[in-house]
């Protein structure tokens, strides 16, 4: 029986207790290790909610949808649950609830805002909210305006949610003068609505409603059985749960749209369910493992500038081992080029001391910037796209590109080359770079890419890659 554990088991045991993982289940995996129940005891600080013969291990137990711990020893991820970068979750053993800043940013707010007042309905009333004042707001069915702007908001919920859109409602947004408001309700389907409202999608689970203005007094949301409340503020997303862990209705869920006593309050609400409207068997939870690595920055990428010492030795490089190339080839699409038989792309190997520089240089740049101290992976050569090339949108390797840089070494173009990327609430950046423009960006978490071909001679960039120094990449079923 072992009674000691060694510093990659604790640094296991502390990031799937940290991540949220159920400790049962974690304590069921070091018993069948060989492990010592008083020595989990003491490490984890935790005994056991259930008798020993009832814990479960989620790595052989297919009922389970924890997942499974893969071949790099890594943490345990489930991918069955939200993972919401940058979102606070609120402190309840009652509730799964979360907030989330700057979801939407002030412009896009306004936008909403304009739209609903353009178009607005009094509220609807649930079979059973006989009274009137129960709910004054009114109400805007924004997915029949037919906006695009709207449509790419509603995908962004869905993504940073991680559900497939087909166990979703449209978005709606709601509106609410002085005086108005919406009473304690829930937003699941009570047992007399099932039938009508749930036939076909089953009951709601989450809900995702965003405040689109600071109100100046009142408006607020209270969750009143958990004495939680939040004051709208714009472009903060509150999230919940209306289910409990086992699919039964949450009561706790109730919450309270508070009267608004000056200004006005606009909302916009989007509503999952349980059931997936397609006709094809779609999975709700739907992010890949990349995406449920930790984010280190609110935003996930800076472009700033390569200090200028560095950038000359890397263009007197390029300059005089330009025509040392070499193929550069990788398996799959991850890059070509839309004209049949042309190469997309060569390779100029580095010379180890600048190899060596260049990740010197930009580690504690990326340390200070991250605020996570890195290990040094990969500077691979300087990399020349050529005429049509395309790199396919995707997301870096998980075990050794958790940040990483881009440098722009040179180019020859007739427009512009931008890098498509998602930032870490889903929205997408078009980056245009210059020579000495260099981009840190969390490589693994991040799509990215440039789908657009290449107008030009030639694209060359640099990439200089780090993991952190205290990660175990995940793994999933």
């Amino acid at each position: 029986m072992k009674t000691a554990f060694d510093e990659s088991w604790k640094n296991w045991i502390k990031t799937n207790v940290d991540n949220g993982q159920e400790k049962d289940g974690i304590f069921k995996i070091l018993l069948d290790e060989g492990y010592d129940y008083h020595a989990i005891c003491r490490e984890m600080n935790y005994k056991p909610s259930v008798p020993l013969d009832q814990l479960r291990n989620p790595f052989t137990d297919a009922k389970r949808l924890l997942a499974r711990c893969d071949e790099d020893n890594g943490a345990l991820i489930n991918t069955n649950q939200l993972f919401l970068p940058n979102a606070k979750r609120v402190e309840s053993d009652r509730l799964e609830l979360y907030t989330l800043e700057d979801f939407l940013d002030e412009d896009e707010c306004a936008q909403f805002v304009q739209l609903i007042r353009s178009s607005l309905k009094p509220s609807g009333l649930s079979s059973y909210e006989k009274d009137s004042s129960y709910r004054t707001s009114r109400t805007c069915d924004l997915a029949q305006l037919q906006n695009p702007f709207v449509k790419e908001v509603d995908d962004r919920i869905c993504k940073i949610m991680g559900i497939h859109s087909s166990y979703s409602e449209a978005i709606q947004g709601q509106y609410y003068e002085v005086g108005e408001e919406f009473k304690a309700h829930t937003d699941y389907f009570e047992a007399h609505e099932l039938q009508e409202h749930g036939a076909e999608m089953g009951q709601r689970t989450f809900t995702v409603m965003i405040y689109l203005n600071d109100t100046k007094k009142g408006g607020h949301t209270k969750f009143v059985n958990i004495d939680s409340q939040f004051e709208p503020k714009t472009g903060t997303a509150v999230i919940w749960n209306t289910l409990n862990a086992d699919g039964s209705i949450n009561f706790d869920s109730i919450h309270h749209g508070m009267p608004v006593e000056e200004g006005y309050k606009a909302v916009i609400t989007k509503w999952f369910r349980s059931t997936s409207s397609s006709n094809q068997e779609q999975p709700m939870f739907i992010k890949e493992r990349n995406e449920f690595v930790p984010n280190y920055t609110k935003i996930g990428f800076k472009k700033t500038k390569i200090p200028s010492d560095l950038f000359a030795k890397i263009l007197k490089f390029y300059r005089e081992n330009g025509n040392l190339t070499e193929d550069e080839i990788i398996p799959g699409d991850f890059f070509y080029t839309k004209e049949k038989g042309k190469q997309s792309s060569v390779l100029i190997d580095l010379s180890p001391e600048l190899r060596t520089e260049i990740h010197e240089t930009m580690q504690p740049l990326l340390e200070k910037w991250c605020g996570q101290r890195l290990d040094p992976t990969f500077v691979y050569g300087i990399r020349v796209y050529k005429d049509k090339a395309i790199l396919t949108p995707h997301r870096d390797r998980v075990d050794t590109h958790i940040i990483s840089a881009i440098i722009n070494v040179g180019q020859e173009v007739r427009e512009d080359w931008p890098l498509i990327l998602d930032d870490n609430y889903y929205r997408s950046h078009r980056v245009v770079m210059e020579p000495g423009d260099v981009l840190f960006y969390e490589g693994a978490r991040l799509a990215h890419g440039r789908p657009i071909a290449l107008n030009g001679k030639s694209f060359a960039n640099i990439f200089c890659h780090f993991k952190l120094a205290d990660y175990m990449a995940t793994g999933s079923v």
